[in-house]
């Protein structure tokens, strides 16, 4: 086995003892932190692979660190991937006998931590984002875990199920949007599509327990079950969800009554029970970690409010005491789990309070308030001129300024009423509410800024907003 050749294929057997000659490679490579990586190439050196396996293996490297975001990342995550297999050879092969496997999976050391602790972890998963990542549609990835749901033996066998099903997805969403390049408006929509799914599965869990305890709550002068409807608002609602977000939910049920045993309660103490469960599935902490941090403080009262109301006390709460930001929050409003008809009923119901003939002084006065005090507490914390967010010319800048204009002109123009930030854009620009300059500004910002947003949170998983 012979030293690196001229050409930059081979393996440089060398650098095992000539530490000199291994930082003038991995310098060539586009490594950073020699040291880190002198160790991690020695170990993945020493791991006693084949020569063939081998070659190839540094073949690739030569060819992808030096286009990598960060090659003492990705040399690091892919000495560990060899390292923690079964058979290290066989893993090892995953990467080497293939050059768009090899491709991939250092895109993806390179890129996110995340990522990459799921693939050593299971390196299966290497083959299987090769193969395309199997895309499912959400109706059928609902189907199959709620299969799976009902199989589960206990609640946290049931946590479990959710989340190995999100951990999965979430890499196949982060390999389109890493690898691929995929469009921010697909990345966002199937991030959203994957927590509809989650939500959708684990109501489905809450309802049968409930049902279990309660029995069927009972409906408004039939004998059909009263329905429930799990309502997403920000940027759930919108279809734009991040890679590590909040999701804002609103639980709404059709009509008061009670149970029909064994253990009879009334239909508010029913479904804020069964609201209750379903956040405890998505957001307790398991081996796993959460599924979703789940946030109801945008529903009538917020905190002081019930967890669940019926359609007839939401509808009179926002007829009487909604406030400006209330109905600017309304406009990201979707029906995402449980029945869907009552959803659209409640949107249609609400669309007056959203959407007047005009927006008053004092109204206009508000939003500039809001908008004021996220500023103020972001220069606050010193965090203005990193925050991609809520800083200066950030994210939630262009939000503001595409929801008043909602605001402004959805009651004349009905066209305007989009949950989705890129398509409001287009068809306010479309009515003349934005110049094509305009819409161009903000259109580049937004997408600039979200990319810059994801790539921060598949680091870690972590949600975070600052470079």
């Amino acid at each position: 086995m012979g030293p690196m050749s001229e050409s930059g294929r081979g393996v440089p057997w060398g650098l095992l003892d000539e530490p000199a000659r291994a930082r003038q490679w991995l310098s060539s490579v586009g490594v950073r932190d020699l040291d880190r990586a002198v160790r991690d190439l020695n170990d993945l050196l020493a791991l006693g692979l084949s020569e063939g396996t081998a070659e190839a293996l540094f073949s690739h490297l030569t060819r992808l660190l030096p286009r990598s975001p960060d090659a003492g990342m990705a040399l690091t995550n892919l000495e560990r991937f060899v390292s923690g297999g079964v058979d290290r050879e066989e893993t090892a092969r995953l990467v080497a006998d293939s050059p768009r496997a090899a491709e991939v999976a250092i895109q993806l050391f390179s890129t996110s931590q995340y990522f990459s602790e799921l693939m050593i972890g299971d390196p299966t998963l290497l083959g299987w984002l090769r193969g395309g990542g199997d895309h499912k549609e959400p109706a059928q990835l609902v189907a199959e875990l709620w299969a799976d749901l009902e199989q589960a033996p206990n609640d946290e066998a049931a946590r479990l199920v959710i989340r190995r099903l999100r951990r999965r997805e979430l890499l196949r969403i982060g390999y389109n949007d890493i690898v691929r390049s995929l469009p921010l408006e697909l990345v966002t929509r199937d991030l959203s599509r994957l927590a509809d799914v989650c939500v959708e599965a684990a109501y489905r869990l809450a309802r049968k327990h409930a049902d279990d305890r309660h029995g069927q709550p009972s409906g408004d002068g039939d004998t059909s079950p009263a329905q429930f409807v799990i309502l997403a608002l920000g940027k759930l609602g919108g279809e734009e969800l991040n890679y590590s977000s909040d999701i804002d939910l609103i639980f709404l049920y059709d009509s008061e009554g009670q149970t029909s045993g064994p253990r009879v309660v009334s239909n508010a103490e029913y479904f804020t029970r069964l609201g209750g469960e379903l956040v405890r599935l998505l957001s307790d902490h398991t081996a796993l970690g959460l599924a979703y941090r789940v946030d109801m403080r945008l529903r009538p009262e917020g905190d002081q409010g019930p967890l669940a109301r019926s359609l007839a006390g939401t509808l009179g709460y926002y007829e009487t005491s909604g406030r400006t930001w209330e109905r600017q929050a309304m406009i990201k409003c979707r029906a995402i789990a449980g029945d869907m008809s009552l959803g659209r009923d409640f949107l249609d119901a609400i669309r007056p309070f959203v959407y007047r003939t005009y927006l008053s002084g004092s109204e206009i006065g508000e939003i500039k308030t809001m908008k004021r005090r996220i500023e103020q507490r972001t220069l606050k914390e010193g965090n203005a001129e990193v925050e991609v967010k809520t800083g200066r010319g950030g994210i939630r800048d262009v939000e503001f300024v595409l929801q008043f204009l909602q605001l402004l002109h959805g009651g004349e123009y009905p066209e305007v009423r989009h949950a989705n930030t890129l398509v409001a854009m287009a068809r306010l620009e479309d009515v003349g509410c934005l110049t094509a300059d305009e819409r161009r500004i903000m259109e580049d910002t937004y997408r600039f800024l979200r990319l810059v947003e994801h790539r921060l949170q598949v680091m870690f998983d972590r949600q975070t907003h600052e470079m």
